[in-house]
């Protein structure tokens, strides 16, 4: 594998840049297992039931597009940031997308669905539509406490080894150093966990209008609780729309707008793939985990979710949440970040640096634009980050 990790290295360094392999139009209007199964890889859905009772979709990548499959593989989990889901990790196409490239080197690939996204819309007891408050009652909290330990578990018993890597963007950041902290006996199965512009800290939240909406963040949740509001409606309209509007040329001026909160970096972005992003961008979520950030960006630190004196005497036993104590893991972790980031300021990527214990690699990206979707659509992101990570990841 670590020579196939050298080609791969060297073909950048020759002048192999990613971000002159065209995006393939063939994967419009596809899901990620279509698209997997469209560039000739094998691709297994797996469910994981979680120990509070939702069902999950992961996806599995078991073995490169040119591997037989046989030899055993190291395990490699990767989960998505908010509104997203497995698409995120697949939409660059081959060469490009991550998951892909681990496969290829050798690697088997699991890539999650939190809970609540369209994958994992499922539960034991509870109905999506008719239980549809109840269904809802969590935030990434949970996703940390409960999906990734049953992830974890469920992945070492298929493939065999006595621990896996993690990759994790965004929330998929937020989410991993909650498990670390909250069951900390899950670190000696983390060989590494790779965090791309991890969301936690945001005392330095660097967009205006995000802090002054946190202002209100418990306004927000009594309004959305008294309409019955629950996760974001509308979703397969809500695409329809930005496939019909936002692919027009005409009109990227009105959907460049997304970009005064992830940061300005348009010439990392390549228009001609929203055809295929919003094909299953934004997936499904839960209001309480835009909530749960709300709350970190108006409180600062990094905490459990604020449910209101009386609520939090009864379930912390403390007038204010406890906060998540990131000493507590002891996986090696590798975090990766952009000083042009929106959503994820640097200064507080630093704090949590400075918190963990066994930091494997300390790295800004080196180009001043980076912004926080760059992880996932940059068209250079190998050439900026992939080898770089995958580098980190040999040694583990």
């Amino acid at each position: 594998m670590a020579t196939r990790v050298v080609i791969l290295i060297l073909g950048v360094i020759c002048g192999i840049s990613s971000s002159v392999i065209p995006f393939d139009d063939s994967d419009v209007g596809l899901n990620t297992v279509e698209i997997i199964e469209n560039h000739g890889y094998v691709c297994e859905n797996h469910y994981i039931t979680t120990e509070d009772g939702y069902i999950l979709t992961y996806q599995r990548i078991p073995h490169g597009k040119n591997d037989d499959g046989s030899g055993k593989k190291p395990a490699i989990l990767l989960m998505h940031g908010l509104a997203s889901s497995s698409a995120d990790y697949v939409n660059m196409g081959p060469n490009r997308s991550i998951s892909y490239i681990l496969a290829d080197i050798g690697y088997d690939v699991w890539i999650g669905n939190s809970r609540g996204n369209a994958w994992s819309r499922n539960h034991t007891t509870l109905d999506v539509v008719t239980d549809n408050e109840q269904f809802y009652d969590f935030s990434w909290h949970q996703i940390g406490y409960y999906d990734l330990p049953a992830a974890v578990d469920y992945i070492l018993s298929v493939n065999g080894g006595d621990g896996l890597q993690y990759v994790g963007h965004s929330q998929g950041c937020t989410s991993f150093l909650v498990f670390a902290s909250t069951r900390p006996e899950y670190n000696d199965k983390i060989k590494l966990a790779s965090l791309m512009g991890p969301a936690s800290i945001m005392e330095y939240h660097p967009n205006e209008i995000l802090q002054v909406i946190s202002n209100y963040i418990y306004d927000i949740e009594k309004l959305l609780k008294k309409y019955k509001i629950f996760e974001l409606p509308l979703i397969e309209k809500l695409r329809e729309i930005a496939l019909s509007v936002c692919t027009n040329p005409e009109n990227w001026d009105l959907c460049g707008v997304l970009f005064d909160f992830v940061g300005h970096d348009e010439a990392q972005f390549d228009t001609s793939l929203l055809p295929v992003l919003f094909t299953n961008l934004p997936s499904n979520f839960g209001f309480k985990q835009v909530l749960h950030y709300g709350q970190q960006i108006k409180n600062g630190g990094f905490s459990q979710y604020d449910f209101g004196r009386e609520k939090n005497m009864e379930i912390y036993g403390a007038e204010k949440p406890p906060a998540y104590d990131l000493t507590k893991i002891t996986a090696p972790v590798a975090v990766y970040y952009g000083k042009n980031d929106g959503l994820v300021n640097y200064m507080d990527v630093k704090t949590v640096i400075s918190m963990l214990s066994n930091v494997a690699n300390d790295y800004l990206i080196p180009h001043e634009a980076f912004n926080h979707i760059d992880f996932i659509t940059a068209t250079d992101v190998v050439d900026l980050l992939y080898v770089e990570m995958i580098q980190v990841m040999q040694k583990y």
